[in-house]
């Protein structure tokens, strides 16, 4: 070959080279890297603060933010699930000051799914621990450092809440057994943490009823000066009673309440009456409640200990309910739109709502309500509306700021799940 031929030819390849590569770029389909959303939020006064869940890797339903606590001048943030195993997790605060997300500690759990404010402490129970079941929750203290607090004594294998007595600190969960005579779920530490005792119902108690699951328990909290524990029985297996436990200050030790049905919560119409209603496997979570005005205000959520129902059921918004006092049926919370009650906070003597209205799989209707009493005729009033991808699963509020937690319930698109975002009211 000759020189210039040659030559020609070293030209004619890069050329040919890059003209190839082009071709194939334009037929070359694009692929989505994720499936983040365009947002719909159209509202000045909204800011995307950032989705730390999704940068620590976290998917689908683990993206959920469950909820969002007001801590030390910081917006904490419970993420993870307890169906994917997506542990261990970070434990995140935005500081609005700085205006960042920090990393300040991570639990050896698979889920964060809420907080708990005990005076100048705020704790985390362990929701599932990714190893062993000795776990019972983590404290942030009066200095600012972490500490997981742990009982190889008292077993757990979820501790799904805690409230603080003058005795202790109850803790309530679930064990990995489903009969009477399981170890014990529920457990009273007086030390801080240092030691843990059986405060469960006794096995005396238990003989002169036909429980199932007793030993399942999913929320604890006090209401006109006693305090419920309620369990995974907050449906009807053939209308037995007992479900739902006071606490015995004297002997620091939870007792059936054997008048208390299963519907005291949860109206019956919800609950079902057979499994063909979904009244087995269904379990009908009370989540975060708080007393208003001497009625107990509460989001509910679904949950459920049946293996082909796990994931579908787990944390589903079932609206707001409220009830005035014991032996009365509850009553669920209607809001303007049709919108659906998720998460309810009290503000300078105030109730707040947040709310959900689905327009379409992808874009929803977020909305905060307020109300200055409960009463058969409540009088709403609109705080604040803006278009969302994602429904709104928690909120907070802080120095004329509100905070929102974006997820989903089962079968909506991720989308912006795990988007932290703020809505200033004086803007």
């Amino acid at each position: 070959m000759s020189n210039k031929y040659r030559q020609k030819l070293i030209l004619f390849i890069p050329l040919f080279i890059s003209g190839f590569l082009l071709f194939a770029y334009i037929l070359t389909p694009s692929v989505p890297s994720t499936d983040i959303v365009a947002s719909e939020i159209e509202n000045e006064s909204v800011t995307r603060l950032g989705n730390p869940l999704r940068e620590d890797g976290l998917v689908g339903r683990a993206l959920n933010v469950w909820d969002l606590q007001v801590f030390d001048g910081k917006i904490y943030l419970a993420g993870g699930s307890t169906i994917t195993n997506a542990g261990p997790i970070n434990v995140w605060a935005y500081n609005p000051i700085t205006q960042t997300f920090d990393k300040e500690y991570t639990v050896a759990e698979e889920a964060i799914e809420h907080f708990k404010v005990f005076g100048d402490r705020l704790f985390i129970p362990a929701a599932d621990p990714r190893k062993g079941d000795n776990n019972k929750f983590y404290r942030k203290s009066a200095d600012g450092l972490w500490q997981k607090h742990e009982s190889d004594a008292i077993k757990l294998a979820h501790v799904r809440d805690l409230i603080k007595t003058d005795e202790g600190i109850l803790v309530v969960g679930n064990n990995r057994n489903l009969n009477k005579i399981a170890s014990p779920s529920i457990a009273i530490t007086t030390d801080e943490g240092i030691s843990f005792q059986e405060a469960g119902i006794s096995k005396s108690q238990l003989a002169k009823t036909n429980l199932v699951d007793y030993n399942w328990f999913f929320s604890v909290f006090k209401y006109q000066d006693n305090i419920y524990a309620i369990s995974s029985l907050l449906r009807d297996f053939g209308n037995y009673s007992g479900a739902i436990s006071v606490y015995n200050p004297q002997t620091q030790k939870f007792e059936i309440d054997f008048n208390l049905r299963n519907d005291e919560f949860i109206p019956a119409s919800i609950i079902g009456k057979n499994d063909v209603q979904q009244g087995i496997y269904i379990i009908y979570r009370i989540w975060n409640p708080l007393e208003f005005q001497n009625y107990l205000v509460y989001p509910v959520r679904s949950y459920s200990n049946n293996k082909a129902q796990y994931e579908q059921a787990y944390m589903n918004s079932l609206g707001i309910y409220y009830k005035q006092k014991i032996g009365e049926t509850p009553q669920a919370v209607e809001l303007p739109k049709d919108a659906i009650g998720e998460d309810v906070l009290i503000i300078d003597d105030e109730l707040y709502v947040l709310a959900n209205q689905k327009i379409q799989n992808n874009k929803f209707m977020v909305y905060i309500y307020r109300t200055e009493r409960i009463s058969s005729k409540i009088k709403w009033e609109k705080v604040l509306e803006f278009s969302s991808s994602n429904k709104a699963r928690s909120f907070e509020y802080l120095n004329g700021t509100f905070y929102f937690g974006l997820g989903q319930n089962y079968g909506d698109p991720i989308g912006n799940s795990g988007d932290i975002i703020s809505y200033e009211l004086d803007r």
